[in-house]
């Protein structure tokens, strides 16, 4: 049994009244609409008063230095209550929330070893805005309405009609149970995408790992563009064909380009891109959820390089396939899922030249280095004559290196 933190995400829908038929608060557009208002006002006041503030010290001749912590931020936001009233009508946790957002956001700016940008405003026309309810005092809970009806209750917003699978709906039950020390609600987050609403919860519970169906196995894992990953143990995970989704995708965005903006041509090619973007990033998660509970349900132990992507998305022959298939995920899912199941997972370092070391004699071969040689897919190594494939080699070479780096061990 392992104690770990997991995301439930789950559909809900907001109604268009304040009060159902029972005089009982219920959550609408409009509350949930003005909380992300309220949530984006802050973040760009505050934002604003720290450039400015910045500004005025370079004029006068000091360095544009400024130490951002949750006491300084706090009396920006009282100054903002008390000049803006509306801002009481949200819940206070999520203002509260904006303000470690941003604070987080000026920590990995500031930190050389995490590439972030500079924090920027938030923009009424990014599709993605949310705001965050902390559980405080079990104001984020399952519970019944007058009708016997399972619905969310949030804080001051009111009781939500939600939809999920048994299984999520049975955790978020205990959850709300204050019995039940097994599953325990800390937060949730409301986002809309696409005019759609989602509650994501983030619960901490007791997991008990998933039985292994086969032989525990060592296993180094390849990321590549044009298979998605070559294991040591010469399995190979094949990219997602997606081309009828990118097809529909490129066709609807053409169509708003030609119309309107606003008009109704455009709304209806603007809802049909979405219905085809979401139906690509669903069905990519669901591959990788399959392909990745596959393997960590065989191994003890995970060796993955971990890749500059970003590196590699700068070569235009490459671009478009590693944005569409988005390896980056694949390893973020394989790591948390890893740790849930008491699996060993360890990341080898993106220096570490996998490709051109020879598994059999550690003989390095330079004349397979760089992009351009990647068109080279079988080579014979120049000291013991082994002739290899490019991404098996590679993955057996992480595996051996992952193995060194945590106890010095070899492969099993």
């Amino acid at each position: 049994m392992k104690l770990v933190n997991m995301n439930l995400e789950v559909r809900i829908y907001p109604s268009k009244r304040d009060k159902n038929d029972f005089g009982e608060k219920i959550v609408n557009f409009t509350k949930i609409d003005s909380n992300m208002g309220h949530c984006r006002f802050i973040w760009n006041k505050e934002l604003e008063f720290i450039n400015n503030f910045k500004k005025l010290l370079l004029t006068h001749g000091y360095q544009d230095y400024v130490i951002i912590n949750k006491k300084s931020c706090n009396v920006l936001l009282n100054m903002l209550k008390s000049d803006n009233p509306f801002l009481s009508e949200s819940e206070s946790s999520s203002r509260q929330q904006v303000q470690i957002d941003l604070i987080t956001a000026f920590e990995r700016y500031e930190n050389n070893d995490l590439p972030s940008q500079y924090p920027r405003f938030k923009t009424l026309k990014n599709p993605k805005n949310s705001f965050r309810i902390i559980n405080n005092n079990n104001n984020v809970r399952i519970q019944k309405d007058k009708n016997g009806y399972d619905k969310i209750r949030l804080a001051k917003l009111g009781i939500i009609k939600f939809k999920t699978t048994k299984k999520y709906k049975r955790l978020l039950k205990k959850g709300t149970d204050k019995n039940d020390p097994t599953v325990k609600i800390k937060h949730v987050t409301v986002k809309k995408v696409y005019d759609k609403y989602y509650a994501v919860f983030n619960i901490e519970c007791i997991r008990i790992p998933e039985k292994i169906s086969g032989p525990k196995q060592q296993v180094g894992i390849d990321i590549g563009c044009s298979k998605l990953a070559v294991l040591s143990n010469k399995q190979e995970i094949a990219n997602l064909d997606l081309e009828k989704e990118t097809r529909m995708i490129i066709r609807y965005q053409k169509r708003m380009s030609h119309h309107q903006k606003g008009s109704v041509r455009y709304l209806e090619a603007q809802r049909l891109y979405r219905k085809w973007m979401t139906r690509l990033v669903n069905k990519r998660n669901d591959y990788y959820d399959c392909a990745t509970k596959r393997i960590v349900e065989n191994c003890s132990f995970i060796a993955v390089q971990n890749e500059n992507i970003i590196f590699w998305k700068k070569n235009k022959h490459l671009s478009r396939n590693l944005q569409l298939n988005a390896p980056r995920i694949f390893m973020d899912k394989l790591e948390y899922k890893s740790q849930w199941n008491n699996v060993e997972f360890v990341k080898v370092p993106k220096r570490f030249p996998s490709t051109q070391i020879c598994n059999k004699c550690g003989e390095q071969n330079i004349n397979i280095k760089g992009l351009k040689k990647l068109k080279i897919r079988n080579w014979r190594c120049p000291n013991c004559g082994t002739q290899h494939d490019r991404d098996i080699n590679a993955s057996i070479n992480i595996l051996k290196k992952g193995l060194q780096l945590i106890v010095g061990t070899t492969v099993q």
